[in-house]
Parts: structure tokens; C-alpha cells; sequence
């Protein structure tokens, strides 16, 4: 509890005085022995200000002056709190990892999160925050990463890797991928990305899609751990890109895949 303030502005300086940027509508309340409706006319009137952002229901986010340019601080500062008050697992996925991971080429303007349960999109100022569900969550799939914003969820570069081919349609189309993956190539690690595929973390056709990249990009990655695990999954012939009209071009035998696109990464 925060003692001897009598104003939300002051409960606010005081939480970024201690390095917070978040908080939750009641443990304001309590804190200053505000009503609920005190509560609810004085943070709309920082709201309009500006100083002040609505993120979910009963969480905040502070906007200090140097992003009231953006409206919002960048949701890796918040990220962390506003899942733990939303109670779901949790890490930061897709592009968004791969740029904290230094693949910059193919940034994304969304910020993008993979959660256990189905959560609606959030725009805070200029940032978008897009949510994509995965039934199970463990923490092997992520890692912690300091931010500007604190520690933060990121998955490691295989489950990276993975998710930019289940989400194809949130990475972009196949090129943007191949793009992403050049850039990660020296950081997968092959008995991991090949762990992940025997415990069945990942799903055999993604490690199929995901395979055939890797290997027609020339990306330095042995790939004979995931192969050797390949060969006890039951296998299916799969296109390379899922729902192209595009004409089948060769039958790739080794991944078991249709390749239905020629792959063309952007220079880097």
C-alpha cells in the first residue's frame, strides 16, 4: 500500500518511482481509499489527458510524457502484468520475437503474443497487440529477455521457427518467413528443434514445412536430428503453402512436401 498520497496522479508518480507502469483498478482503490466511481471519474479525466490508458477492464497502463507522442508505452513494458492479471500462459511470439532475437528485416507493426485461451485484440495508442492461441503452453517454449520494459516471455528461436509456420498467415506470406529464417538460422539449435518435434510439441507437418526451408534456403542448421525423428511420425504429403491455388511445381520426396511456390527471401 502506498501511505500519505491522496491523489491517483500521486499513486501513479509513486509506482513509477518504483520502476511499475501498470497496476490494477482495485489495488488503487485500496491504496487511496477512493470509491469506485471517485475511481472511475478522476482516471477518465487522466485518460483524456492522455497520462493514462484503459488496456483491459480493471488494468492500467501509465503514459509517462515522453510516449505521449505514441499514446501508450510499447507493450513489452506491460506485457508480463497484464498476462499475469489475465491469468494465462503466455510468451511473446512470431515477429516479435524474431525481431528481439535480431531478425529486424521483416518487422511487424503488430506486437504479437501466443496465450493458452482465446483473447480479443487490444490497440493501445499506436500499438496493436494481436493474440494467437496455443491449447499448452510449457516454459520450455520461451525464455527470458530484458527489454527496456523489464524481463519479458520470448519464445526460444525453434518454437520461433516453428510458430512462423502454424501462424503462416501472421508472418506473412512464405518469402517474408524464408526472410525471418535466414536471419535465425545460426540460432537453432538442431536437438532442440528436433526435442520439440519427438515430445510433440510441434506438429509433424510444421517440422515437414519447416525442414524443407531450411534446407532450400541453405541455412546453416543439421538437419539430421529432425529427419531421424521424422521418419517415426506418420507422414502425409503437404503442401508447402497451405491454401495457395498456385500449381504444384515438384514433389519434394526427403520432407514429404508439395512444393506449390518458388521461395525468395528478400535480400538482407
Amino acid at each position: 500500500m502506498i501511505l500519505g498520497k491522496h491523489t491517483l496522479k500521486d499513486y501513479l508518480a509513486q509506482l513509477q518511482a518504483q520502476g511499475q507502469y501498470s497496476f490494477v483498478r482495485q489495488n488503487a482503490i485500496d491504496a487511496l481509499g477512493l470509491s469506485n466511481i471517485s475511481f472511475q471519474r478522476v482516471a477518465g479525466r487522466l485518460v483524456k489527458k492522455g497520462l493514462l490508458n484503459r488496456i483491459r477492464s480493471e488494468f492500467y497502463s501509465i503514459v509517462p510524457p515522453e510516449y505521449s507522442a505514441q499514446g501508450s508505452l510499447p507493450p513489452n513494458w506491460f506485457i508480463e502484468q497484464l498476462m499475469d492479471y489475465l491469468q494465462q500462459d503466455h510468451y511473446i511470439g512470431l515477429l516479435s520475437a524474431a525481431s528481439l532475437q535480431g531478425a529486424t528485416h521483416q518487422m511487424n507493426t503488430a506486437f504479437q503474443v501466443i496465450t493458452n485461451k482465446i483473447t480479443p485484440e487490444i490497440q493501445a495508442g499506436q500499438f496493436h497487440i494481436v493474440f494467437f492461441y496455443k491449447k499448452t503452453i510449457h516454459p520450455h517454449y520461451y525464455q527470458k529477455v530484458k527489454t527496456a520494459g523489464g524481463m519479458v516471455n520470448v519464445s526460444i528461436p525453434e518454437m520461433t521457427a516453428c510458430d512462423l509456420l502454424r501462424y503462416i498467415n501472421a508472418a506473412g506470406q512464405v518469402n517474408h518467413v524464408a526472410t525471418v529464417l535466414c536471419e535465425l538460422g545460426e540460432s537453432i539449435n538442431p536437438e532442440i528443434l528436433a526435442q520439440l518435434l519427438e515430445q510433440g510439441d510441434i506438429e509433424t507437418t510444421v517440422a515437414q514445412r519447416l525442414g524443407y526451408l531450411l534446407e532450400n534456403l541453405g541455412i546453416p542448421v543439421d538437419l539430421a536430428p529432425l529427419l531421424s525423428v521424422l521418419k517415426t511420425k506418420k507422414q502425409t504429403q503437404q503442401l508447402l503453402v497451405r491454401g495457395s491455388e498456385k500449381p504444384i511445381i515438384e514433389y519434394n520426396k526427403q520432407w514429404n512436401i508439395l512444393v506449390n511456390e518458388i521461395v525468395e527471401p528478400d535480400d538482407l
